[in-house]
């Protein structure tokens, strides 16, 4: 019964300590998100110049170009609420809408992983690309090396033979 009574109160001092270490890790993360906010608006609003860009060279197409348009304006709006907002008042609005959407949240969520990975590909198959070249003039002169080594071997068995 002892034990039993350790464990109840274990758990609830760690159930105590959980939502503490969130909220620690919260407050570190805000820290950090506020010293990156002003470079994270930066590049949202890059992104939607970029957007808007891509929308202007597809005239033939009026209906992307709209979409293009909507999602640059939505970026800009979203890089004005990173710069207005503190990091407990996104994660708070983020909560609230998975809650309101859920569906919309897994759609993203998924979204959000295939755009990662690739992201995650995109540059994996660059740095390979990057080192193809190195390993394959390393392969030449390695080979060149060999080639010169068998062709004085060869010298040396006709030279023997001779």
């Amino acid at each position: 019964m002892a034990v039993s009574q350790l464990r109840g109160r274990s758990r609830h001092r760690d159930q105590r300590e959980g939502p503490a270490f969130f909220d620690d890790l919260l407050a570190m993360a805000g820290s950090l998100a506020n010293s990156r906010k002003e470079y994270a608006s930066t590049q949202l609003e890059n992104l939607a110049d970029s957007l808007r860009q891509f929308g202007e060279s597809l005239p033939s197409l009026p209906t992307m170009k709209g979409y293009a348009e909507a999602a640059a304006g939505g970026l800009e709006d979203l890089a004005g609420y990173v710069v207005d907002s503190d990091l407990p008042d996104m994660v708070s609005d983020a909560r609230e809408m998975a809650r309101r959407h859920p569906l919309a949240t897994f759609g993203g969520s998924i979204l959000a992983g295939l755009v990662i990975t690739q992201l995650v590909q995109a540059r994996t198959e660059a740095m390979r690309a990057s080192l193809r070249p190195r390993s394959a003039a390393a392969g030449r002169r390695s080979g060149s090396r060999n080639s010169s080594r068998s062709r004085s071997g060869d010298d040396a068995e006709s030279d023997a033979a001779a």
